[in-house]
């Protein structure tokens, strides 16, 4: 008898147990369908590749389609441009420099940019850039069911994109991510049911309008499969020397339970308990010489499960991508609400606050998963087509800095890197630009580039190389990472002798008209023309000015600290007090181009007039009532342009009037920005698009961000720490952390209601910082620990000490 009463006590447990594992396997099956935190969620799969779901880890990238029983993933790395012909010599425009400046000087415009493409086409200079182009698909199958709930969604703090679904065969969930630690894409399959599925590598299907491309410059495109490894390598046509001859990827399947085949081409598994898939994409440089058994070892070294390796990624992109979040109070049941839904109703009514939220924390992950050792191409790291709309390159007239925007504001200052190496990789050819192009010294930097540094996108209307100002956006950018870090060895080693090769590229190109003052010639607005004129071919744009200042400006500041030369410096402030002085037209707008007979055209994409108040608040403008007035009324025609248009094309422009906007303190103007940019421009998966609804870019994912953060706060040039300068009357209530600062000054916390401003600065050295005050703050309090103490409020701000590694902590009283 107590044998069998043990025996009963123990089935007992047992049952008990069974039931316990039943109800905690069911919660887990609950949890698979739950929002993450902060990211987004979708109701159904992508429609195609520019809505797909995205992950990377700077190098290598993933769009995951999201369908639960035909599933395509497709991959990319950030080397594979596809090489096409190069030329031995570039042209020789600077031979004809003079005439050009002659047909400028006589209004003969078009005739001017025709020279170039004559030159061009006597040269047989045939030269375009390298496309991006996709690496290929991981094509996923697994028996069909019905449908009874589903979900896709990305998870901005873990870079995982996730599907999960429940059918008539069981609940199942894939998961995605790109590891940043051991570089590979780690995809795992999981279930309540025994896991059958084929898995398979593909070439990305070519469209029929493709094939004449792909004919000429992709050999073999091969995808094998044997055991429970596959592998894809592809050759190139086209070689050079030093250049990518082709790739090569490989995964490795690790089944947990259950049996793989294969039939030389798909794995099939049959009955497992879960399924993960490591795999690497390597660029070669010498395809006669595989990779695949190399990366096969390296593959097979890679321990631990996909919990394991997602703890690892985690240390650094978690770590990167929480350093800042923003919270403007939104509703809820918003943040609840698919994409799908909420971009419908954003575009239906009012922008949900909830939505702003989201499209920023979705840009900086989009920012932080692209880039790695490149900077963002115009589709980040991710290509669904084999023939990208303007080569996916690296743009240089905006986009390019649009993106790259929200690097050092964002408090991502690592990511700023690969910009400065990407520019040092192809230093020699911008050297050579200049010198072909122009007869001068220093840089010039071409409007487009991928793998080499040379202008490739010109013809009659686009007359690309007669734009002078690239190096000199390149140079602001580079310069203001100093700005921020305080790095004397990062100054002297990258960002002066940039700016000195821009600024003795300056000292060649300008000379001296009749009043003195200098001319640039030719000069270009991108991508805009006179309303007056066809051409784009032009004197005196008002960016070519602003650039020049600020490349000028910059280059003393830094000669100052590096003990340059005086009269390297004093040539610089002499060119400086030559430079044409910025105008309104007769209705009182900033100008465009700063010479007698042009006529401005507000009704274009482009906002370059309005360079110098991007990413700095331009005392030259701001503090001139007249030049202040123009920049806004600027502003509000080529809003009322927007609205026309519905949005309109090219998002980035938008970036441009929101920054500039936020810089003038009009918050009515960046508000309005910020909604178009938030409500038009992304996709189901929340990539960012160049147009309403179409063509995916990275541009606004750096720049909205980037909008948001200078509403919030930023600093001016005299250590100056603007505080809401441009917060909108519906953001009533909110907070935003992380904000880096100039000075190497961390904004750690900024709360703000209706009747309060709570504000936490850190500073690793010890500083005195002049607070601008928003509107309605009357009183200015520096809190330490219980106690206040009062501070003296001058001309709306309030000067604070901050001491060196503590948190100083400032409230403001807002009148009711």
């Amino acid at each position: 008898m107590f044998g069998l009463f043990i025996s009963t006590l123990k089935r007992a447990a047992l049952t008990c147990l069974l039931m316990v594992l039943g109800v905690y396997s069911l919660l887990a099956q609950s949890t698979w369908f739950e929002a993450p935190e902060r990211g987004i969620t979708s109701w159904k799969p992508a429609p195609n590749w520019e809505h797909g779901l995205l992950s990377g880890n700077g190098t290598t990238g993933a769009i995951v389609f999201g369908d639960p029983h035909e599933e395509v993933i497709i991959l990319s790395h950030d080397q594979l441009y596809v090489p096409r012909e190069k030329s031995s010599q570039l042209i020789n425009q600077a031979a004809r420099l003079d005439e050009i400046r002659e047909l400028i000087n006589k209004g003969q415009y078009e005739e001017a940019a025709k020279i170039p493409v004559e030159i061009r086409k006597k040269a047989g200079y045939d030269d375009d850039c390298d496309p991006y182009m996709p690496a290929f698909d991981l094509n996923i199958t697994q028996q069909p069911a019905n449908i009874q709930q589903y979900v896709r969604a990305t998870d901005f703090e873990t870079g995982e994109a996730i599907t999960t679904w429940k059918d008539d065969l069981g609940t199942f969930q894939r998961k995605l991510f790109v590891s940043r630690t051991d570089s590979v894409i780690v995809l795992s399959i999981k279930a309540d049911t025994p896991i059958s599925c084929k898995i398979q590598f593909s070439h990305r299907p070519v469209e029929w309008n493709q094939w004449a491309f792909v004919g000429e410059h992709i050999g073999e495109m091969t995808a094998k499969a044997e055991d429970t490894w596959l592998t894809y390598k592809s050759e190139f046509k086209k070689k050079y020397e030093g250049g990518l001859e082709g790739y090569e990827g490989v995964g490795r399947l690790i089944l947990s339970g259950g049996t793989a085949k294969t039939d030389g081409r798909s794995v099939e598994i049959s009955q497992a308990d879960e399924v993960l898939l490591l795999i690497r994409i390597r660029p070669n440089y010498h395809y006669e010489q595989s990779l695949i058994p190399q990366i096969k070892q390296e593959l097979s070294a890679i321990g631990g499960g996909y919990d394991q390796l997602l703890e690892k990624h985690k240390t650094i992109h978690t770590k990167i991508f929480n350093r800042m979040q923003l919270n403007l109070s939104g509703n809820p049941e918003d943040r609840r609400l698919h994409t799908e839904e909420i971009l419908l109703k954003a575009r239906e009514g009012d922008v949900p606050l909830a939505l702003i939220e989201k499209v920023f924390d979705a840009g900086r992950y989009n920012i932080l998963s692209s880039t790695g050792m490149n900077p963002p191409n115009l589709q980040g790291i991710w290509s669904g087509t084999w023939t990208p709309a303007w080569s996916s390159s690296f743009t240089h007239d905006g986009n390019l800095p649009s993106a790259m925007s929200v690097v050092m504001p964002g408090n991502m200052p690592e990511l700023m890197q690969c910009y400065v190496q990407y520019h040092q990789r192809y230093l020699e050819d911008y050297k050579e630009n200049a010198e072909k192009l122009f007869g001068t010294r220093g840089i010039n930097l071409p409007a487009h580039t991928t793998t080499k540094g040379w202008p490739t996108d010109f013809n009659e209307t686009w007359c690309l190389t007669l734009w002078t100002g690239g190096a000199a956006w390149a140079a602001d950018i580079m310069y203001d990472y100093y700005r921020y870090t305080l790095d004397r060895d990062y100054l002297e080693r990258y960002a002066y002798p940039w700016l000195k090769e821009v600024a003795w590229f300056y000292e060649d190109f300008l000379y001296e008209g009749r009043d003195g003052q200098y001319v640039f010639n030719p000069s270009y607005s991108p991508e805009n023309n006179p309303a007056n004129d066809v051409s784009q071919a032009a004197l005196n744009a008002t960016m070519d000015v602003m650039l020049a200042r600020q490349v000028l400006r910059s280059a003393i500041e830094a000669g100052e600290v590096l003990k340059e030369d005086k009269s390297q410096l004093k040539k610089w402030q002499e060119m400086l007090d030559k430079l044409p002085g910025y105008e309104v037209n007769q209705e009182g707008v900033l100008r465009e181009w700063l010479w007698p007979g042009f006529e401005d055209n507000y009704r274009h994409r482009h906002v370059s007039q309005l360079y110098s108040l991007y990413n700095h608040r331009d005392a030259d403008i701001i503090e001139n009532e007249k030049l202040r007035k123009g920049a806004v009324k600027l502003i509000e025609k080529k809003l009322a342009f927007r609205r026309d248009e519905g949005g309109g094309e090219m998002a980035f422009g938008l970036v441009q009037l929101g920054l500039s906007a936020a810089h003038l303190g009009e918050a009515g103007q960046a508000e309005e920005a910020v909604n178009w940019l938030g409500s038009r421009y992304w996709s189901t998966g929340f990539g960012s698009f160049h147009n309403v609804g179409a063509l995916l870019n990275t541009d606004i994912s750096g720049g909205l961000p980037a909008v948001i953060i200078h509403m919030l706060a930023y600093n001016g040039d005299n250590n100056e720490i603007y505080l809401l300068p441009a917060l909108p009357e519906d953001w009533k209530a909110g907070s935003i952390t992380g904000i880096s600062l100039r000075n190497r000054i961390t904004l750690t916390e900024l709360k703000w209601n209706e009747r309060e401003v709570l504000a936490t600065l850190e500073s690793p050295l010890k500083q005195g910082v002049k607070i601008k005050l928003p509107d309605g703050a009357e009183e200015v309090y520096l809190l330490k620990g219980t106690k206040e103490v009062k501070l003296k409020v001058t001309g709306r701000e309030v000067k604070v000490d901050l001491p060196a590694r503590t948190g100083t902590k400032l409230r403001l009283i807002r009148k009711k």
